[in-house]
Parts: C-alpha cells; sequence; structure tokens
C-alpha cells in the first residue's frame, strides 16, 4: 500500500530547522544579543545556564509581624501571614483571665438585689399566703469587683508585654479594679475615665479578694495583706529562690495567708487556671 502522503510535512527548502538544544547565536546583521535571547527554544535554556531571576529573600522573618508590613514586589516571594501568632496569643490571655476572674468572684456575694440568679427562701415560704407568681421568688446578689494589681518595675521587665496583655484583658472584663503598683507600692487606678494618680502606696484593702502579678520586690506588702484579704499571688521571680534572701524583705513565705502560684510568661499562666480554686 503506498505511504500517504501528506503536502503540508514537506520540509520547505528556504526554512531552516530551529536548533531544539542551544539558543540561537547572534548574527553579524547586527541583530542585538537581547533579542536573541529572548528567542528561547521549546527545550528551556542553554546549557550550564540557567533563566531563573533570583528573588530577594529577606535576612529575617519573625513572628511578631504586624498586619500591614506585607511584601507586594512581583518579583519577591510570598511571605505575607495568613494568621498572626501575636493576635492569637492575646486572644488565649484574654479568654483564660476571663475565666480566672469569674472562677474566683462566684463566691464573692453582697447585698441582694433585683434578678434571676437564685431562689429566694423566703419569699418562696411567703409564696403560700399571697400566692405571688414563682419568677418573683428568685434574686441575684451585688458581686464585687476583683482588684487586679500589676507589678510594672523594671524588674518584670522580661514580663511586660505579658502584664501588658493581662491589663488589656482586666479593662475588658470591665469589673475589675486596676492598679499600677511598680514594687507592689499603689501608684494609679484605672476608671471609666483613665488612669487616677494615688496618694497612699499602701495596701488598704480590707476583705477583699485581690489578684497580684509581681516578683519578690515589695513582697512584704502583699503578705501583710494577705492576712485580711483573699490574695492570688502569680509571682515572677527568678532572682531569689527563697524570699529571706530578697534585701528588702523580712516577712517569709509562712507568713502569707492566700494562694502563691509561680508565673513568669504567658506559657505559665494559662495551665494554672485549673490549679486556681
Amino acid at each position: 500500500m503506498p505511504k500517504l502522503s501528506r503536502p503540508w510535512r514537506r520540509r520547505l527548502d528556504w526554512i531552516t530547522p530551529p536548533d531544539l538544544m542551544y539558543l540561537a547565536e547572534p548574527k553579524e546583521t547586527g541583530e542585538s544579543k537581547t533579542e536573541t535571547q529572548r528567542t528561547m527554544t521549546r527545550q528551556g535554556s542553554p546549557r550550564g545556564s540557567s533563566n531563573r531571576t533570583e528573588r530577594p529573600v529577606p535576612k529575617i522573618v519573625t513572628v511578631l509581624a504586624e498586619p500591614g508590613e506585607v511584601i507586594t514586589a512581583a518579583a519577591t516571594r510570598n511571605y505575607n501571614k495568613a494568621f498572626y501568632l501575636e493576635e492569637l496569643k492575646r486572644k488565649r490571655i484574654t479568654a483564660t483571665f476571663a475565666l480566672l476572674v469569674a472562677k474566683i468572684a462566684e463566691d464573692l456575694s453582697g447585698w441582694p438585689i433585683l434578678g434571676d440568679d437564685e431562689w429566694n427562701a423566703a419569699d418562696l415560704m411567703a409564696r403560700h399566703l399571697d400566692r405571688r407568681a414563682l419568677s418573683h421568688c428568685r434574686r441575684s446578689r451585688e458581686k464585687e469587683a476583683v482588684v487586679v494589681i500589676l507589678d510594672t518595675s523594671g524588674s518584670c521587665l522580661a514580663q511586660a508585654r505579658f502584664y501588658s496583655r493581662i491589663a488589656t484583658a482586666a479593662v475588658a472584663a470591665g469589673d475589675v479594679e486596676l492598679y499600677d503598683a511598680p514594687n507592689a507600692g499603689l501608684r494609679a487606678v484605672r476608671n471609666r475615665d483613665g488612669w487616677k494618680a494615688i496618694e497612699d502606696t499602701e495596701w488598704d484593702f480590707s476583705q477583699r479578694t485581690i489578684i497580684f502579678f509581681g516578683d519578690f520586690d515589695g513582697g512584704d506588702a502583699v503578705i501583710t495583706a494577705s492576712r485580711r484579704n483573699k490574695i492570688y499571688w502569680f509571682c515572677s521571680e527568678t532572682r531569689y529562690p527563697s524570699i529571706r534572701l530578697h534585701p528588702w524583705c523580712s516577712l517569709s513565705m509562712s507568713a502569707f495567708k492566700g494562694r502563691y502560684y509561680p508565673c513568669t510568661t504567658d506559657e505559665d499562666f494559662i495551665p494554672l487556671l485549673r490549679k486556681v480554686r
């Protein structure tokens, strides 16, 4: 059977087939080298060379990048973050602190007020006489605000970011009294209008629930206040193994009547929620 002839596959005499392995060499007719390099073959680039464009790589890629720090150049690699670890950490601290305050404040009860939190035994007994509705036999109790004190002295520099998150969570909670206390000395209190300076630096609290974040600097004030208050001490001390070795302190931890928790970072604070009673 004769072979089928396809005219369009015939080699044309006036066309030279291209070299499939190499770039076309620049001609002597004045063709520029740049134009020649644009004529790439089907196989790719010539041997021993690469047509990949070197893209700049940042020297440091930090996990503390904030939104807005992006790389928009088309020739660079995409180092934009899909999420930010700092934001996740702030949310975890806020949620943990809110649970801590709720756990501590659930036992704080003041005068009975109108509400629906608990049954009123007196109203239930009187219901047999006045036939009041069962929904009118419930009440709530006025909860006392939890006191949060932060040591902002230079010795707590390593915990500055951690304490800043605690302060933010305390302001967001809304039902706490936040105090600025470098070396456990009260300097300012946070209210709705902002920070207000305090003249008396002593802890004159009585029958209050206090959460203190700080080290052994000013530890005598914390130990003394624990005799008439319920104190949760999240201690960030790493310099002295015992408070008796601190030159500013004269009292020992055996005189502390509150609850003591070693806590130097936010990674230590989150698991401690299970130990708080």
